[in-house]
């Protein structure tokens, strides 16, 4: 007796647990993961009602995860805030000036605390420019660089992955309030 393995056509009509899996079939779910980049910051310019007028950068944040904090985002274009869901993954894009940056170090440092996450040590940001032209390219590209490493290493970290709500909020919210 001559042993003959199943076609295609055979193997469909097998229940699913004979049937052979094909490699890229389990590897299907994917693996948790949050990607961040700080890029293309804008000098801006707002004239306030009293006649003052206010010039800061600010710098495009982006944040692509499959993570589930993050999933339950409503599309709110138009309102400073972009978001995509491709399957189980969600793309988000907000814009955050160095002071929301500080604000966010702040409350990382608080909700460690609170938390009880002693092993989380939240790094300093790059320093603000003193010295230079803050406004010149170079001082901008710098500064953008200088975030999006900090950014990187911060979403990076396992526990604020999986237990920080200041930083859903930060990479998720039009407005960052804490």
């Amino acid at each position: 007796m001559n042993f003959q393995s199943f076609g295609a056509a055979e193997s469909a009509l097998l229940p699913s647990k004979h049937r052979r899996v094909a490699p890229q079939e389990s590897y299907a779910e994917e693996e948790p993961f949050l990607e961040v980049e700080v890029h293309s910051p804008q000098t801006q310019r707002v004239r306030h009602n009293n006649g003052s007028e206010e010039t800061y950068t600010d710098y495009e944040v982006v944040c692509r995860t499959n993570l589930p904090g993050f999933s339950d985002t409503p599309h709110e274009q138009g309102r400073g805030i972009s978001a995509a869901t491709t399957g189980a993954t969600v793309s988000l894009v907000v814009r955050r000036r160095y002071s929301d940056f500080e604000f966010f170090k702040k409350c990382l440092g608080r909700e460690t605390a609170l938390l009880n996450m002693p092993h989380v040590a939240v790094p300093s940001l790059p320093g603000k420019t003193i010295l230079q032209n803050r406004f010149s390219a170079s001082t901008i590209e710098e500064r953008c660089r200088g975030l999006d490493r900090w950014l990187r290493h911060v979403a990076g970290h396992p526990l604020l992955q999986s237990r920080s709500q200041v930083l859903v909020r930060f990479l998720r919210n039009e407005k960052f309030i804490g």
